[in-house]
């Protein structure tokens, strides 16, 4: 089967991250075996698409944590954002989306560890023991295969039913908005609270659509660097936008906060947000969420951060909480109810052929300036 294998190892990983191209490193175009199935409650998927996730870019480009080299195992398939078809067992022939993480009950543990026995499969202290290699997900495992090739294997558990009325473009979001969900499940916020949402990329917008969803009486402002992601933004029901040079003003209109600037032209909220939402996971955006917080509110790291310099003084001096938000408890089957109501699938810039992986890689970001935030490959006419 063809597929985009991704090969780890220092010298390409330093390639990547001088050159700063998509493609360029660990990531080539190959013909390999299809993944064998690691246990009879597991089956074989045919992607239709699969996305493109931010993670995934950090990854090809280099810039992705070292801590993931612990986790995973390669060569590995990426793509973990798949709508597919079940081409094996029981269920062949049903229209799926993957929930990739492989937790205690994908990898036959049990008794599970205490995350997984709670339903947080995503967080399951087991990821390198159990049926299958060490990774965290589908697409970073050596065994199971990703979404960026022709077949994968996912645990039967792992495989949710897409209705019918809800297209593939509609069905690839349903990984990022599942994870959008946790993130607002996890910050609880209360009636009336004024939440910002800092990026306007995939992470962010369906982060804007899961407040709307689950906290309807929170002020939402979006931060969003470029119109066409402004546009989307209030869309989904943000109340306000800023771009990113005038967070801490409009910040301060919204909240009633005081607004200092002071050495270096550095921003600071007296008073501020309830809670921030940092989708993009940079030193900067970071540092932006913590000075815009109130004291002893809460800053979420929803974007993958790596290695940052970010000044957390202000985190220290006001209490502020700063905690992470990843993978998702039990939540593909709202998210999938949220789908049909939304129809993300208006957001899918283009699909690509795997055969073009290095243009799609390149274009990813681009597109997502428009407000059409997500890059997928095509892979239709070969299922």
């Amino acid at each position: 089967m063809l597929a985009l294998e991704y090969t780890p190892t220092l010298a390409r990983h330093v390639a990547a991250r001088v050159s700063r191209r998509s493609g360029v490193g660990a990531l080539r175009l190959t013909q390999t075996r299809p993944p064998r199935l690691p246990a009879s409650d597991w089956m074989s998927v045919r992607p239709l698409l699969a996305g493109i996730c931010g993670s995934d870019q950090a990854l090809v480009s280099g810039a992705a944590s070292p801590y993931l080299a612990s986790v995973t195992s390669g060569p590995f398939v990426p793509g973990h954002e798949v709508v597919g078809r079940v081409a094996s067992g029981p269920r062949r022939g049903e229209r799926v989306v993957v929930e990739p993480a492989l937790g205690c009950t994908a990898r036959a543990i049990d008794p599970p560890c205490p995350e997984c026995s709670e339903g947080f499969e995503a967080l399951c202290r087991n990821v390198v023991d159990g049926s299958v290699s060490a990774g965290l997900q589908v697409g970073f495992c050596r065994d199971t295969g990703g979404g960026w090739s022709e077949g994968l294997v996912a645990h039967d558990s792992q495989l949710h039913r897409v209705p019918d009325e809800l297209s593939d473009e509609d069905a690839v979001f349903v990984e990022p908005l599942a994870c959008a969900m946790h993130v607002v499940r996890e910050l609880e916020p209360a009636a009336g609270q004024a939440i910002a949402v800092i990026g306007a990329g995939t992470i962010g917008l369906l982060a804007v659509a899961a407040l709307r969803e689950l906290a309807p009486a929170a002020t939402v402002l979006a931060v969003a660097k470029h119109p066409g992601q402004a546009h989307e933004a209030r869309r989904l029901g943000a109340d306000h936008t800023a771009a990113p040079e005038s967070f801490h003003l409009e910040g301060a209109r919204i909240t009633g906060a005081r607004r200092l600037v002071g050495h270096q032209g550095r921003e600071l909220l007296l008073g501020g947000f309830d809670s921030v939402l940092d989708c993009v996971g940079s030193g900067a955006s970071i540092e932006a969420a913590i000075t815009a917080t109130r004291p002893r509110g809460t800053v979420v790291l929803a974007g993958m951060p790596s290695t940052i310099s970010a000044d957390l003084a202000i985190a220290w001096q006001r209490e502020i909480v700063v905690r992470g938000a990843y993978g998702y408890q039990r939540d593909f089957p709202d998210a999938i109810e949220l789908a049909l109501r939304l129809r993300p699938g208006r957001l899918v810039a283009r699909g690509w052929d795997l055969r073009d992986f290095r243009s799609a890689l390149e274009q990813a970001p681009r597109a997502a300036r428009s407000g059409r935030v997500k890059t997928v490959f095509d892979l239709r006419e070969a299922a």
